[in-house]
């Protein structure tokens, strides 16, 4: 009903059956805007609320049948900009997909910073003191994961789906490998390691 009614509207609409699905969308098309079911098989939308917010700044709309304070408080915290409680009217939601996409974007950040360490989103170019670092895709996604939340500890579970995605069929030790790879690159030759294992939770960007 949402899919035609957006439809009608004018508006480009891919839909998911489920959450696995729906974050791997987010990956390959880059949409304007996501209305987020948190019901939905495979993963729910407060699971995926965080993974999304990683890949994209689009705005996020939550729908759920929960109107209580602390959903919609756990939901605007995990991410989402707006919130919706079911039963909704269509023309409600259409007023704040429209109001959503009027709204000014943020300025993106284009560059992360953390000691003497830096990564620019746009070049791909990566620094750590004077010294150009050479990443492999996968390698440059990790640390990208990481230094956006600095001091955040990432289970190897969630890199493993945030990275390579939650319908891949890489195995957890690939994790391990690339962090090794890239404790090679990045801390090597400095007397501050900054990539960190916290034993038995997983990996962090701390000093």
């Amino acid at each position: 009903m949402l899919e035609l009614n957006l439809k009608l509207r004018g508006y480009e609409v891919r839909a998911a059956p489920d959450g696995v699905e729906g974050l791997a969308i987010v990956r390959e098309w880059r949409p304007d805007l996501i209305i987020l079911d948190v019901v939905m098989p495979k993963l729910d939308g407060f699971t995926l609320l965080p993974m999304i917010r990683r890949i994209t700044e689009a705005p996020i709309i939550l729908l759920t049948a929960k109107s209580g304070l602390s959903d919609k408080v756990k939901g605007l915290e995990g991410g989402a900009d707006d919130y919706l409680a079911k039963p909704f009217e269509v023309a409600e939601l259409i007023a704040r997909v429209e109001k959503a996409l009027r709204r000014p974007s943020l300025k993106r950040r284009t560059t992360l910073l953390f000691a003497d360490l830096s990564v620019d989103l746009q070049t791909y170019a990566v620094v750590r003191g004077s010294v150009r670092i050479d990443l492999t895709a996968r390698e440059f996604s990790v640390l990208t994961t990481l230094m956006r939340s600095p001091g955040q500890v990432f289970s190897r579970e969630h890199l493993l789906a945030a990275v390579w995605g939650t319908d891949s069929d890489a195995e957890l030790g690939i994790v391990d490998r690339t962090i090794s790879n890239l404790r090679a690159k990045v801390d090597h030759g400095f007397e501050t390691k900054l990539i960190q294992t916290i034993r038995g939770i997983g990996y962090s960007v701390r000093d």
